[in-house]
């Protein structure tokens, strides 16, 4: 932990790479246009295993519970008074709630609530394309936060690190 004035970190944890500053919706809405485009230009439909009113029924209540993770943690940040951008400076832990079980609830929320949205929208080259977003979650923002919060919260944040997986 840094000696520093709060929000001043020496660690390259202190400057966020471009994909960091990009918001996370942000990869999920290109991933999403770029399926929608896909999906319209190829005109190659994906095969549905089941009729499509279920798809779309079951997009809806994976959306929804995409939603209600994602509002669980907004309501849990604002109670801590701490932020919830990737490339802020975070002003203390949140370990309570959906952050028991994964230390990204908020990026699981982000994925459900794609991949619900696109089924719902039949849009199934964009779930196909889901990988794209996670990938730049896993590679670039999740290590880029982890090394601030690692600055900031030292073996604090070690021990729930090691205690809580970081997806699921």
């Amino acid at each position: 932990m840094s000696n520093r004035p709060y929000g001043h970190s020496d660690t390259r944890a202190s400057r966020a790479p471009w994909l960091v500053k990009m918001t996370s919706p942000v990869h999920f809405a290109l991933a999403l246009g770029l399926g929608a485009w896909l999906q319209d230009a190829l005109e190659l439909p994906l095969p549905a295993p089941m009729p499509l009113a279920w798809i779309e029924l079951a997009g809806g209540g994976i959306a929804c519970l995409g939603l209600a993770l994602a509002v669980s943690c907004f309501v849990l940040f604002a109670r801590r008074r701490t932020t919830i951008m990737p490339s802020g400076h975070p002003s203390r832990l949140v370990l309570d709630g959906p952050y028991r079980f994964t230390r990204n609830p908020m990026y699981l929320a982000l994925v459900l609530s794609y991949v619900g949205l696109c089924l719902q929208l039949g849009l199934l080259w964009a779930v196909a394309l889901v990988p794209l977003p996670w990938l730049a979650l896993q590679l670039y923002v999740i290590p880029f936060e982890e090394a601030r919060l690692l600055a900031e919260f030292g073996l604090h944040y070690s021990d729930y690190c090691a205690r809580v997986r970081r997806w699921l």
